[in-house]
């Protein structure tokens, strides 16, 4: 007996059912109708988002999140609509960022209204709450269905996709609720895909279970079920970064517990709920704060980190090794950026012309040319740029007792607060978009397959996300204040740098050490709290796995089989299937497939590499679905 087809969704004239209706599909969205009176034939455009979450903020941006969750950008560095600044194919208008919005929209909301309660309280400078996000993000997607009507339909539906049957003519999206969409095309842009326990996390979770110990595994932070983790006990916690700030938020404020000011410090008053946390890591310090003034730039453009500098530097079709290669010329990239501002804002606090200063940075790589250089013409060593030094504040130093680690560490998160809220310190700025401008270049160097395979697929996501992170994607400075108030409360304790954990099945605990001091902490409770790395071959995620599973699409594999835990795609972001074919019908995009790995936010006059691919992405749509800018797209060749 044969089932009853399933009911079928669809609509006249050419189609694209997009998989999401987070910030990344928001972002295709809007480049898709900027392009329609260019690319469109007169057909009317059916676009249909699908995501299980309501649309806007699609699950990380979710409205129901505690408000105590934050982003971690000021309000006037989050937009998702192009700039003047951005260069595309594409129209773009003056874009509307999340703090322009604030005082145009989110003020104006109702009494009462808890969103329009924060905005009425936000400053281009305060870092917004993630429902706040949330709204701003609903709103640019409803102007982006009213300025679509005169060419689109844009159709949302509130279910989850669970798979997508490529034909020659179409894509039919099968739906968690039965029914089938049927378009012209398929997108895929889900966003960060959730991730199986890794092999070792399951042999520590198997151990964990048998010895009655706690063991939370890598995941998304608000969705953890941190009632396993009882008041005062001690848990200890690997990892610094932002997953860690959302925990400690929540396990903090989170179970009623409030701060107060102490002059010019915050104090803690515990509820008596919260457990211990013994934070460790590679560097043993959390993430630099995020910088908390605006800059008015401009932005230093790249000089020695271009693919034009590179090719120069080692020729067109040579493969390159990012840390051995690569890694000295971003130092020198953002030390000429650091320079440039410093010199510009400055000059009072250097010793020597900019052009004098200029023509010797560019004329060697020397590092040691250069610290002499440096030590020449810039006398204090705080307006000097050295990444080891922030790298690793930590290095080599060793601690006669817990409590001097506690203290040292402490000292290097004041000093940190003091720097970022300076705008003295501006050169920082200066990094922090050299750094965004070298992401681009790295996104390029992947997508045109310059680097060596085991670099591809271990030091994108490792050495450089992992840098890149720490110094320019790190918590709000306010988390960082509040991090040293539960230091000084003893509710969070540092472990140190280098920190190894073990468990001791026999004896029934989870033992800690580090570089930086003798002293060895025991608990029955591990969190894990990092972001899972992408991994789509062990992702929970259906539809993923069914493309996988019957070969339509398939993990990008470097080098002779070196996994790289991301969904292969050409260079067009069309899906490649097991045996190397391209899906004609068939896209993703995100920082979980193997194209550009891109933010779903940009900065502000930046000229974002999100606009960048998603314009081109958005016109490729096009060109596949009405034939009169497919010949539009021909005559233009």
């Amino acid at each position: 007996m044969s089932a009853s087809p399933a009911p079928s969704l669809g609509h006249p004239g050419p189609s694209i059912a997009v998989v999401g209706a987070g910030p990344t599909a928001i972002g295709l969205l809007e480049r898709l109708i900027a392009s329609a009176p260019e690319l469109g034939d007169g057909s009317r455009l059916q676009v249909h988002l699908v995501d299980p979450h309501p649309p806007g903020g699609g699950r990380v941006w979710r409205a129901a999140q505690p408000s105590l969750l934050w982003a971690n950008s000021l309000a006037a560095d989050v937009t998702v609509l192009p700039d003047p600044s951005v260069t595309v194919d594409g129209p773009v208008g003056e874009g509307t960022t999340l703090w322009q919005w604030v005082e145009a929209v989110g003020r104006g909301l109702p009494a009462g209204d808890p969103v329009g309660e924060e905005a009425r309280r936000t400053t281009p400078t305060s870092f917004p709450s993630r429902p706040l996000v949330n709204a701003y993000l609903g709103w640019v997607l409803a102007e982006v269905v009213a300025a679509a009507r005169p060419w689109a339909d844009v159709h949302l539906l509130e279910t989850r996709a669970v798979d997508v049957r490529v034909r020659t003519e179409g894509v039919d999206v099968e739906l968690a609720d039965g029914r089938v969409l049927a378009a012209d095309l398929a997108v895929l842009a889900q966003g960060h895909l959730d991730a199986h326990a890794t092999p070792a996390e399951q042999d520590v979770q198997r151990r964990a279970d048998a010895a009655g110990l706690t063991y939370l595994p890598t995941g998304y932070t608000a969705d953890l079920d941190l009632s396993r983790l009882a008041p005062g006990e001690d848990v200890l916690v690997r990892g610094a970064g932002l997953a860690f700030v959302d925990l400690m938020v929540l396990l903090t404020s989170g179970r009623g517990g409030r701060f107060e000011s102490d002059g010019d410090r915050l104090r803690y008053l515990p509820s008596g709920q919260e457990p211990v946390l013994h934070v460790g890591s590679r560097r043993g310090v959390p993430y630099r704060a995020k910088l908390g003034y605006v800059w008015p730039g401009p932005p230093v453009p790249l000089r020695f980190f271009t693919p034009e500098a590179i090719d120069d530097r080692f020729g067109a079709d040579r493969r390159l090794d990012l840390r051995a290669d690569l890694a000295p010329v971003i130092v020198r990239e953002l030390g000429w950026a650091h320079y440039t501002e410093l010199f510009r804002t400055a000059p009072e606090r250097t010793t020597l012309p900019w052009a004098e200063f200029a023509a010797e940075y560019a004329a060697t790589d020397d590092p040691v040319l250069v610290a002499d250089l440096v030590a020449l013409a810039v006398p204090d060593p705080a307006d000097r740029f050295d990444l080891a030094a922030r790298d690793r504040p930590l290095g080599g130093a060793r601690f006669g007792s817990a409590d001097e680690l506690q203290e040292a560490v402490r000292g290097l998160v004041r000093a940190d607060l003091a720097r970022s809220a300076d705008p003295r310190h501006s050169a920082d700025q200066a990094v922090f978009t050299a750094l965004l401008f070298c992401h681009g270049t790295i996104a390029g160097l992947v997508g045109a397959g310059r680097l060596t395979p085991r670099s591809e697929a271990e030091d994108v996501s490792g050495w450089w996300m992992n840098l890149f992170s720490y110094l320019a994607s790190g918590p709000p400075a306010p988390r960082l204040a509040e991090l040293l108030a539960l230091s000084e409360a003893g509710v969070i304790r540092f472990l140190g740098a280098d920190t190894r954990v073990e468990l001791d099945v026999d004896a029934g605990m989870f033992r800690a050490r580090s570089a930086s001091v003798d002293a060895v902490v025991t608990a029955r409770a591990l969190v894990e709290a990092r972001i899972p790395a992408p991994a789509v071959s062990a992702t929970p995620d259906q539809l993923v796995t069914s493309l996988l599973a019957r070969g339509v699409a398939a993990e990008k594999t470097v080098g002779g089989g070196i996994g790289t835990g991301r969904l292969a795609v050409d260079p067009g972001q069309r899906v490649v299937s097991a045996t190397g074919q391209v899906q004609e019908r068939l896209f993703a995009v995100g920082f979980w497939t193997s194209g550009a790995q891109v933010a779903a936010f940009a900065r502000p006059r930046t000229n974002a590499p999100f606009f960048r691919q998603n314009d081109a992405l958005a016109r490729r749509l096009w060109q596949a679905v009405v034939p009169a800018a497919r010949a539009l797209a021909a005559s233009a060749a």
